[in-house]
């Protein structure tokens, strides 16, 4: 009657639990079956750690300056202002030249392309300016970041095993090197 209740062993059962669930997760981020092995090269093969790191070094401000933020996107205020303006010249030449034809093909194609024409205009111009104000709100933060000290806008240093040797592409097309760099 006094008898001591004995726990069963749990840990045996969470363990096979997680790893059911670890599977489960990396089948359906990954895929399974032949697709998982077609796209293993675009898995990331960083750790956790390795990871978060990168995250924090890409939220890092420091480097950036304000300056050519807002110049930046002066800029690309400037192309979609143009591209507007372009898309409304466009809109008044197509109102102001209709094609006068009785050939129902090429009716319709001609307002296929002019709808084409006009939505990459418009969708341009709109692109432009939605980057430009993200641009603008980049350079006022880090100019707020500047003035209260949190961030220096100094250019990071970065040593020349970091830099990126672009190869001479002219050069291994027209044969004077071969796939190896070497002449």
């Amino acid at each position: 009657d006094d008898a001591i209740p004995s726990k069963a062993v749990t840990s045996s059962v969470n363990e096979r639990l997680m790893s059911e669930i670890q599977e489960s997760v990396d089948k359906e981020k990954y895929g399974s079956g032949k697709t998982r092995e077609y796209f293993k090269e675009f898995r990331s093969q960083k750790s956790e750690e390795e990871r978060q790191r990168s995250i924090e070094e890409a939220r890092d401000l420091n480097g950036v300056n304000p300056l050519v933020c807002i110049g930046g996107a002066a800029f690309a205020w400037a192309c979609a202002g143009a591209l507007w303006f372009f898309t409304t010249y466009l809109g008044a030449l197509f109102v102001s030249h209709p094609l006068e034809t009785d050939v129902y093909f090429i009716q319709r194609l001609t307002q296929v392309f002019r709808n084409m024409v006009m939505g990459l205009s418009s969708l341009a111009s709109g692109f432009f300016g939605v980057v430009g104000i993200g641009i603008f709100l980049l350079g006022v933060r880090v100019g707020y970041g500047v003035m209260t000290g949190e961030l220096d806008p100094t250019p990071i240093k970065k040593s020349k095993s970091d830099e990126i040797v672009l190869p001479d592409v002219w050069a291994l097309m027209t044969g004077q090197t071969n796939r190896r760099g070497k002449r």
